[in-house]
């Protein structure tokens, strides 16, 4: 009776070995990962479902997978780079980069703690806390319908490991006392998996790029008027354009997003300038009266709770801008300053073209 008792047990931790091994994923290092696959849950930004996804739970707290996620939130364009293990993607204004088993991450020019992401079954996933600080939004868990939920733009941020009070200020615009404020914090100390209250949206706003003047690359021989005129003549030529966050140059000329339209008109006059709007906004030289061919960023404070540079046009001149919108493809906003929105979320403009 023992002996079959004792088969039994070793028949039943044979076959629990077999269920471990099929649920562990391996970190570029070699070192096992343990993880548990849970069910299909729906995905909803800001209350609406909009997919589903497949999510999994390492030590009891949820991972996404990183491809699938980005371009839900339309961070179409992707760059993966195998021998570092190392993910780029964009979504036209924010270019995001993170290496797998890495704990700092960058997001346009600041560097940000995240949880490191994993490489399981040949697929990198991220945490919910990391999802949030890459994308500028909350995400958690909905026990009550098992979905994943999001909140975008973010107003509330979940700490990362080795964030202090002045890296979330700087990396979403505000000031270590606004956040104290807010929080009603009075020291300075916070602590892992903290969710704080961020600055409201209307109250924060990008100036970085106002102060920076990155050299352009010319490939031009002609004068600044003949620029000036060429760059809008090509801008006209895709009016009609459909948008798409993220694109990339190779869906052009049918599909843009704002940036990839002005990086190839821009390019096909011979000027070389980034893909992102933030990248595009650090060019040049900080103007407050427009010129034709004169870049003009804007925030977007649908998409983003931290006043980032969000969207770019081309001044055309007598009020007029040039640009690709995510609500009408390519076309030309006229008098685009006495226009409510396009006042509430202008941030500055930038000379490219000298």
């Amino acid at each position: 009776m023992n002996k079959r008792k004792q088969r039994v047990n070793r028949i039943v931790i044979s076959i629990t070995l077999v269920i471990t091994f099929l649920t562990i994923g391996f970190h570029p290092t070699g070192t096992a990962l343990a993880y548990e696959r849970v069910p299909e849950a729906g995905l909803a930004i800001n209350g609406t479902m909009v997919d589903g996804i497949h999510p999994i739970r390492i030590n009891g707290h949820y991972y996404l997978p990183f491809i699938h996620i980005s371009k839900i939130l339309g961070y179409n364009y992707i760059i993966f780079v195998d021998d570092t293990m190392t993910y780029e993607t964009t979504d036209g204004s924010t270019t995001v980069r993170m290496t797998i088993g890495g704990a700092m991450a960058k997001r346009g020019d600041e560097y940000i703690n995240i949880d490191a992401p994993r490489w399981i079954n040949e697929t990198a996933y991220i945490s919910l806390g990391a999802a949030g600080a890459l994308y500028n939004a909350f995400f958690y868990f909905k026990p009550e319908n098992g979905s994943i939920q999001v909140e975008k733009p973010a107003t509330r941020y979940r700490v990362q490991k080795g964030d202090s009070l002045w890296e979330i200020a700087e990396a979403h615009h505000t000031t270590v006392s606004a956040l104290k404020s807010i929080n009603n914090l009075h020291t300075n100390i916070i602590y892992r998996g903290d969710i704080l209250k961020l600055t409201p949206k209307e109250q924060v706003k990008e100036t970085e790029p106002i102060r920076e003047k990155e050299p352009i690359k010319k490939r031009h021989t002609t004068t600044v008027a003949q620029v000036r005129t060429g760059i809008i003549e090509q801008a006209k030529k895709y009016i009609g354009a459909g948008y798409k966050f993220g694109a990339t140059l190779d869906e052009a000329p049918n599909l843009f997003d704002c940036s990839s339209y002005t990086q190839l008109v821009f390019q096909e006059n011979g000027i070389d300038i980034p893909r992102t709007s933030r990248q595009q906004a650090s060019m040049g030289v900080s103007v407050l009266n427009f010129k034709v061919g004169d870049l003009i960023f804007f925030t977007d404070q649908d998409l983003y709770s931290d006043g980032r540079v969000g969207h770019v046009g081309i001044y055309m001149g007598n009020g007029d801008m040039i640009h690709a919108s995510s609500s009408r493809g390519v076309h030309i906003a006229e008098d685009f300053m006495n226009i409510g929105y396009w006042q509430q979320n202008y941030l500055f403009a930038k000379r490219i073209i000298e």
